[in-house]
């Protein structure tokens, strides 16, 4: 990573991957806290390195992030700060970043994975007077190939948790998996939220919900019969 000497009205810095590796062509902008509309914007070099001229009498904000197509979709990444503070134009900073897969994301709103939500079918064919619970429900989701950033991952097995978009599991590395659920060791039967019949496992990718967030929507039942 840069950890140079930092070289007044400039921004600069480095983008690697969880591995070191340099990223080529991530974006990075430099936002001017006080004009609006007024950042500037450049893309990294082929050993992941930039520089931004900063020599403006405001302060400034660095973001960054990475594309990258995924599975025949393009995905837009936001990547994790090393310093995440603003900084006086004229004095110049140092940001590097590094691309992510999981973890709270710097300004604290959100993760760098996404989510995988469901919605259950709350009745149970043995025993019509129960009522399912979502927090009771257990996924299990195994990369089917490589992660988005190319290395591999294990499979993850997670209990449901509710968060402010639905129950399900949150955090979750970019990629391709093929997903089984279960209710207290019963297996469910899974779908699409979008289309498709109940199978017992379903092969999904992440789809966009807006700028930079990505879930899987699913629906559960107890099988009938």
């Amino acid at each position: 990573m840069d950890g140079g000497t930092i070289e007044p009205g400039v921004l600069r810095g480095r983008v690697v991957d969880a591995a070191g590796k340099p990223i080529k062509g991530a974006e990075i902008v430099a936002d001017n806290q006080l004009l609006y509309n007024s950042n500037a914007v450049v893309r990294t070099d082929g050993d992941g390195f930039y520089r931004v001229d900063t020599n403006v009498a405001t302060t400034f904000h660095a973001t960054a992030t990475v594309t990258s197509e995924y599975n025949g979709q393009e995905y837009t990444l936001s990547l994790a700060p090393d310093d995440d503070g603003p900084f006086a134009g004229p004095s110049g900073a140092i940001r590097n970043f590094t691309w992510k897969l999981t973890g709270k994301q710097a300004d604290g709103l959100g993760f760098y994975g996404g989510k995988v939500l469901f919605y259950l079918d709350s009745t149970d064919p043995l025993n019509p007077d129960a009522f399912l619970e979502d927090e009771k429900v257990r996924l299990t989701l195994t990369p089917d190939g490589p992660l988005i950033d190319g290395s591999e991952g294990p499979p993850i097995v997670g209990m449901a948790t509710r968060n402010g978009d639905g129950s399900g599991l949150e955090d979750v590395p970019i990629s391709r998996y093929r997903i089984t659920a279960d209710y207290e060791g019963r297996p469910l039967s899974v779908k699409l939220r979008k289309g498709g019949d109940y199978v017992e496992e379903v092969v999904a990718d992440f789809a966009p919900i807006m700028t930079g967030i990505y879930w899987i929507e699913l629906e559960l039942a107890l099988p009938r019969g």
